[in-house]
């Protein structure tokens, strides 16, 4: 029998586990990423979430502020002894994917997950078949959707391990740490959120960002991405004098969707596979637009993957004897792992905090990207931490509230290792 979720269970939780009630604040508010906005950020949500943030944290005497981007940045001087410490930087991530909607979520705690999936409010079920990791998590207390929103927790789950680290540094003198500085970055979702951060001003010796996957996990290694927006424009002709003069775009954009190879689509590929994903189309007879993701772990890969929809639409416009499809194509991220695997000294003590707290280290190669992933391209190294979120992205989300704890002991102890120089 599928279990369901209890809004009861979860306001009990957040009355004694202040992780899981910082969480389930900044779930309220609507930060969802709009790649169409001509704002920064994206979306009014994300500035109401920072200013909340840099208030709450101001009030504990932090140096936090929030730029004209949206961006907030807390300045926090090493404990005392551990003035000469190397810097280090956390991020996490104030928006969501816009994949799903991440409005008025009604979140619910389901206790002791028995391993037979999990019944939403709206009669949608959550089980291995959509979310093959929940096998490993029976026992654990999951907070999930009620299915018609997602969760939030990519990366509200990594936002709240550093909230609560700051209040937990203010209130605990054992916590050691060197020179830090946290970032809370705007539009990451979209691809756009490390043009709205200055590694200079940063001024950290490395980074970790703490966003998304399964408990355990390590990022090492990420794809490099482009995004293409394709425009067709067609020749609208009345129906009935249209033979042979009418270009229908729609026809047109289907057919340039038609020539991308079939088994490189991101339900077709695992592991280190790249793929093109179309993501968005819209149209008429007129014009049309289809927007897609192009990744690849090899800068070679990618190349090749925008060089292919480029000749695509050459061969169209060839074929039609005017400028009909026009493909423009931009760079969004690139792979860390060509950074960290020579400049490895973040990765040995993220290992070290896996450790020290109980966790055996899964290095991930992850489909995706992170702020790390620029970050680290522009000289900032800059692996993953992990937040325990599952299924992102969708209203399947779901946060085991020991992997959200298990993040937080982690970060807890990388702050000290590096402190410590250990």
């Amino acid at each position: 029998m599928y279990q369901k979720g209890s809004v009861k269970d979860l306001e009990n939780l957040c009355g004694i586990d202040q992780l899981v009630k910082i969480f389930c604040e900044l779930i309220s508010y609507d930060t969802t990423a709009d790649e169409l906005s001509s704002t920064v950020p994206s979306t009014v949500g994300q500035l109401r979430l920072g200013a909340f943030i840099a208030a709450r944290l101001s009030a504990l005497d932090y140096d936090c502020r929030q730029d004209d981007k949206g961006v907030v940045t807390v300045k926090v001087p090493a404990s005392e002894g551990y003035e000469n410490s190397r810097k280090l930087c956390l991020l996490s991530h104030l928006d969501t994917s816009p994949d799903a909607d991440g409005a008025n979520i009604k979140a619910a705690l389901v206790r002791n997950y028995r391993g037979e999936g999990i019944e939403l409010e709206n009669g949608q079920v959550t089980d291995e078949s959509i979310c093959p990791s929940l096998a490993s998590h029976k026992g654990d207390d999951i907070i999930v959707t009620d299915g018609t929103t997602l969760l939030g927790a990519d990366d509200k789950a990594g936002v709240a391990v550093l909230i609560k680290l700051l209040h937990d540094i203010r209130l605990n003198p054992s916590l050691v740490h060197g020179p830090l500085t946290v970032v809370f970055s705007v539009d990451e979702e979209i691809g756009l959120s490390v043009s709205h951060l200055d590694v200079s001003r940063i001024d950290c010796d490395f980074g970790v960002t703490i966003d998304g996957t399964d408990v355990g996990e390590l990022d090492v290694a990420t794809f490099n991405a482009a995004g293409a927006v394709v425009s067709f424009t067609g020749r609208s002709i009345h129906t009935a004098v249209a033979y042979k003069k009418m270009v229908n775009a729609i026809g047109v954009a289907t057919r340039f969707m038609n020539m991308l190879p079939p088994l490189e689509k991101p339900e077709a590929t695992l592991d280190k596979e790249g793929f093109y994903h179309v993501y968005g189309f819209e149209g008429n007879v007129g014009e049309a637009t289809v927007r897609m993701l192009l990744r690849d772990f090899t800068t070679e890969g990618l190349k090749a993957r925008t060089d292919k929809v480029l000749s695509i639409a050459r061969m169209l416009n060839d074929e039609l004897g005017y400028d009909c499809v026009c493909a423009q194509i931009r760079h969004q991220y690139s792979n860390m792992a060509d950074v960290l695997k020579d400049r490895d000294e973040i990765l040995k003590l993220c290992r070290k905090a896996y450790t020290n707290t109980g966790l055996a280290v899964k290095e991930c190669w992850i489909r995706g990207g992170t702020d790390g992933s620029n970050l680290s391209c522009a000289g900032l190294p800059c692996p993953n931490i992990f937040t325990g979120g599952l299924c992102c992205h969708g209203v399947h989300e779901c946060l085991p509230v020991q992997s959200l704890n298990a993040s937080y002991n982690v970060v807890c102890e990388l702050v000290k290792l590096v402190a410590k120089g250990i």
